[in-house]
């Protein structure tokens, strides 16, 4: 019993209750307090139709009383025991099959009173085994209940049909006698008419029910399968772009890296140096180093931290950053214009390589090809055209490029979104579309500055 849950305990306990009271039932619930005999009396004698379809009906509902709370135990200890679940062996699930006869053999030897396991009781054994079966339905135990309730209570009518007692329906003693003051008044097809309408009319709503709650079921798990899907699809966005900021946390220590060893190193000759024009040197070069980093560093910080710089500069940064680029067929980076631009280098660097990331995610490695291109473009600008050989923009797409989350393999769909505000940050605009030849283009188009400073300065910021 260990694989047993505490819900599946549950179960059996109260379905070993149901069981209970159904032993009870014959001491709690009196034949003499329905008044069958004397309404079937009143019919015989009367020949009333009436008398005699008001003593069905109680017993009906006696039978309906006794039994039923039986049956609902047996099914809550079979779902608590998982008696039908697929990996399960045979036998236990043929357990069912023995219970009820062996409750109904307890009843006559505690109460002397003679249940009768006839074709209405192997046929409820059969519907709790198939309500138990029916997973659609697993969401609550009481869905189960009402379909079987309803299955149970238009079964019992067919014990009061004078047509079926001879294919073992109605065996009991009250049954049989009901049935035959039916025929001696002559109103036997009255009463086939009535238990098998009314049977009918309750097991099709069973059945009705029954399909309702398992569309609603499906419904249910169609619903909870997209909030788990949408649940994992936050996490992987979480995730990518977790990934994403240990990239560019990596990329930046990298590059604080190649300063700072120059530093120490440089550091390390000022120590032993008597020359005073080296010392000067090197500690006007490591100032300069400093500098760099202070800027660096305060790019990253701050979006509207920039400083004058040749857009070469930029693009081979970028580029360097990306060495899957070296996998591909064939890529090419032709800068025709080293104009100086005014921007966050560390930010559109990071700008630029998120889109040649997704190039490169659209390309076939054996068969890619990226081209960037950098030339002057009309009106003071500076033009980066970024060009790949894959599947290219689907336009069912286009309008949902920038949107946040948007993304067509399953990554975190920040990655346009963050490019075009870095682009919008320092100036520029930004657009995308399909080359002629094939192929996704991106243009990206920032202003130019007209700056003449110091030769080596290109370290203008703020």
């Amino acid at each position: 019993m260990k694989d047993i849950s505490k819900g599946n305990r549950r179960l059996i306990i109260w379905g070993l209750g149901f069981v209970a009271l159904g032993l009870l039932a014959p001491w709690l619930i009196k034949i003499k307090d329905f008044g069958i005999m004397p309404l079937g009396k009143q019919s015989l004698m009367t020949g009333s139709t009436g008398s005699l379809l008001f003593a069905t009906v109680r017993l009906v509902v006696l039978n309906t009383l006794r039994a039923l709370p039986i049956y609902i135990g047996i099914l809550l200890v079979g779902e608590g025991l998982g008696m039908f679940v697929a990996e399960r062996n045979r036998w236990l699930k043929m357990i069912i099959l023995v219970l009820i006869p062996v409750i109904y053999e307890v009843i006559y030897l505690i109460y002397g009173i003679a249940y009768d396991f006839g074709v209405p009781a192997i046929t409820l054994v059969f519907a709790v085994m198939i309500v138990n079966r029916n997973h659609n339905m697993a969401r609550s135990v009481v869905h189960k209940i009402t379909v079987f309730t309803l299955l149970f209570f238009g079964v019992q009518w067919l014990d009061i049909v004078p047509l079926l007692t001879k294919y073992g329906f109605g065996g009991g003693n009250i049954s049989m006698h009901l049935k035959n003051i039916a025929l001696l008044n002559r109103v036997d097809n009255i009463l086939d008419v009535v238990g098998i309408s009314l049977c009918a009319i309750f097991l099709i709503n069973a059945f009705i029910i029954a399909r309702l709650l398992n569309i609603y079921t499906k419904e249910i798990k169609a619903v909870e399968h997209a909030l788990e899907f949408e649940h994992l699809n936050n996490q992987l966005k979480l995730q990518s772009f977790e990934n994403r900021s240990l990239r560019e946390m990596q990329s930046l220590v990298h590059d604080l890296k190649t300063p700072l060893t120059s530093i120490q190193g440089l550091a390390g000759v000022i120590a032993i140096s008597d020359n005073q024009e080296v010392i000067n040197k090197h500690a006007l070069y490591i100032s300069n180093m400093v500098d760099k980093m202070n800027i660096m560093i305060n790019e990253l910080l701050q979006d509207d931290s920039r400083q004058i710089i040749t857009i070469r500069e930029v693009i081979e940064y970028a580029v360097a950053h990306v060495p899957r680029l070296d996998s591909i067929a064939e890529f090419d980076l032709m800068i025709t214009d080293d104009s100086l631009v005014y921007v966050n280098k560390i930010k559109l660097a990071r700008a630029i390589i998120n889109i040649l990331e997704n190039a490169l995610d659209a390309v076939e490695a054996d068969q890619g090809c990226i081209k960037i291109l950098v030339e002057k473009a009309d009106g003071g600008q500076v033009s980066i055209v970024i060009i790949d050989n894959g599947q290219g923009f689907r336009a069912e797409d286009s309008p949902h490029i920038w949107d946040n989350g948007f993304s067509t393999k399953k990554s975190s769909g920040l990655g346009l979104p963050f490019v075009r505000d870095v682009i919008e940050k320092n100036g520029g605009q930004i657009g995308i579309g399909n080359h002629p030849e094939g192929g996704a283009k991106v243009l990206i188009k920032l202003p130019e500055v007209l700056y003449h400073g110091e030769e080596n300065g290109d370290t203008n910021s703020r």
